[in-house]
C-alpha cells in the first residue's frame, strides 16, 4: 500500500519575528474563518483516496488559532485515512498556547509537538521579536508533558544578534534539563526582505563572526551528542525511536501533499506550490478550485539531483538500494569521478549500501554538492 505525507499551512501568527520569511502573517484575523472554509475545500481534495502515516501542521503559528477555530480545523480532518502508526505534528508558539487549545490539539489526534523556543535568553527572544519568554516555554512544555504529550521537539536557533557562546550554552544546558525527544538547531540566515535583512544592510546587527559560529556549532554538536541525542540529520537531533518521519519524507525525497497558503507539495516527480497570500489563496480557490500558482514536472536529471541533495542531509547518508529502485542506475553511474574525487579529499564514505559524508564533509556539503548537478 503506498502512503503519503500531507502538509497543511496555517499563515496567521500574533507576530512575525524578525528573522522569519515565511508565508505568514499578522494582523489577518478577520481571514481566519474564510481561510479555514476554503482550507477545508482544499485538505478534503487532496486527501481523497489516500492514505498518510505523516501529517505536519506548520506555520505561521497554528496554536494562533483559538480553541474553536482548532476544532474547525479539526473537523475538516476527520475524514483523513491514516495509518496505524501515523505521526501527527503541530507546531505551537509559547505565548498562545493554553490549556483549554492543548486539550483540543489532543483530541484531534495530534501526537507529536513541535514547539518554537530559539533562545532561552529573554533580551535575545525580545531582540528577534518572540512574543514569549523562557519562563513561558517552560511553563507551556510542563503543562504538555502533564497532559501525556510523549513526543515533543524543541527549536532553537544560533548565531543570533548580540548571542555568544556563554549564553547559547545557556539554551543548550537549559533544554537539556527538560529532555524534550528532538531537538532541531539551526544556525541563523537572514533571508531577503525580513527585517534582519534590512538590519544587516545597515550593518545595524551584532551577529557572531564565522569562527564563533563554527564554535557555536561544534558546541551544538558535542552538547547534544553527550546529552544523549543521536544527531540524523545536519540540524537534528533525537532520542531513540523519536526521529521525525515527517521530515524524513522530505529528506528521502518521497510523496506528500500539500493544502494552504504557500505549501508545496510532490506527487508522482510533480511539483507544486501554492499562492503565498491568504487573500489570493481564498480568491484562487473559489474562482478555480486550485490555489497552484507554479507546477512543474522534474525532469530525470532534476529528480536526481533533488534525491541526492536532499538524501544527503541525512547522516546515515544515501541507501544505493533505493536510488536504483527510484531510477534504475547506479549512483557510480552518473557519478564515479565525483564520487571518487571526494573520498580522496576525506568528505565522503562510500560503502557496499550508502553513500554519506565524513564529519568533515557535512561541514563542507554545499561545496561537496554543488558538484552533483547534473543539468547545468
Amino acid at each position: 500500500m503506498k502512503t503519503y505525507g500531507l502538509y497543511i499551512h496555517i499563515p496567521f501568527c500574533a507576530q512575525k519575528c524578525f528573522y522569519c520569511d515565511f508565508a505568514s502573517y499578522s494582523g489577518k484575523e478577520k481571514y481566519v474563518e474564510p481561510y479555514l472554509k476554503t482550507l477545508d475545500k482544499e485538505i478534503r481534495l487532496k486527501t481523497k483516496d489516500k492514505v498518510f502515516d505523516t501529517v505536519f501542521i506548520g506555520g505561521g503559528t497554528p496554536s494562533f488559532l483559538s480553541a474553536e477555530e482548532l476544532g474547525v480545523l479539526s473537523d475538516s480532518l476527520k475524514g483523513l485515512k491514516l495509518t496505524q502508526e501515523y505521526e501527527f505534528t503541530m507546531e505551537c508558539n509559547p505565548g498562545n498556547l493554553t490549556e483549554e487549545k492543548a486539550r483540543v490539539i489532543k483530541s484531534m489526534g495530534i501526537n507529536r509537538l513541535s514547539i518554537g523556543l530559539q533562545s532561552s535568553n529573554d533580551h535575545i527572544l525580545m531582540d528577534i521579536g518572540r512574543i514569549h519568554t523562557f519562563n513561558e516555554f517552560r511553563k507551556n512544555y510542563l503543562m504538555l508533558r502533564g497532559m501525556g504529550f510523549d513526543n515533543i521537539n524543541v527549536d532553537i536557533i544560533y548565531g543570533l544578534p548580540n548571542e555568544n557562546v556563554t549564553i547559547l550554552k545557556k539554551t543548550l544546558d537549559d533544554v537539556l534539563d527538560l529532555k524534550p525527544d528532538h531537538i532541531s538547531c539551526y544556525s541563523l540566515i537572514i533571508e531577503e526582505f525580513t527585517p534582519f535583512y534590512y538590519k544587516h544592510k545597515k550593518n545595524e546587527l551584532n551577529l557572531p563572526d564565522e569562527e564563533t559560529e563554527r564554535v557555536m556549532n561544534a558546541l551544538v554538536i558535542s552538547t547534544l551528542q553527550e546529552g544523549g541525542y543521536e544527531r540524523y540529520e545536519i540540524s537534528n537531533y533525537a532520542l531513540q525511536g523519536k526521529k521525525c518521519q515527517h521530515n524524513i519524507r522530505y529528506w528521502e525525497g518521497r510523496d506528500y501533499a500539500g493544502c494552504g497558503t504557500s505549501a508545496h507539495e510532490y506527487l508522482n516527480g510533480e511539483r507544486q506550490e501554492n499562492v503565498r497570500t491568504v487573500e489570493g489563496y481564498i480568491r484562487r480557490m473559489e474562482e478555480e478550485g486550485s490555489a497552484s500558482v507554479r507546477e512543474h514536472q522534474n525532469s530525470f536529471e532534476e529528480d536526481v539531483e533533488e534525491f541526492v541533495f536532499m538524501g544527503m542531509r541525512l547522516l546515515k547518508g544515501i541507501e544505493k538500494k533505493r536510488f536504483i529502485e527510484r531510477f534504475h542506475v547506479t549512483m557510480e553511474s552518473l557519478y564515479e569521478e565525483v564520487i571518487q574525487k571526494h573520498i580522496e579529499d576525506g568528505l565522503l564514505v562510500d560503502t557496499d549500501e550508502y553513500l554519506r559524508f565524513t564529519d568533515k564533509g557535512v561541514e563542507f556539503s554545499n561545496h561537496v554538492l554543488s558538484d552533483f548537478l547534473l543539468s547545468t
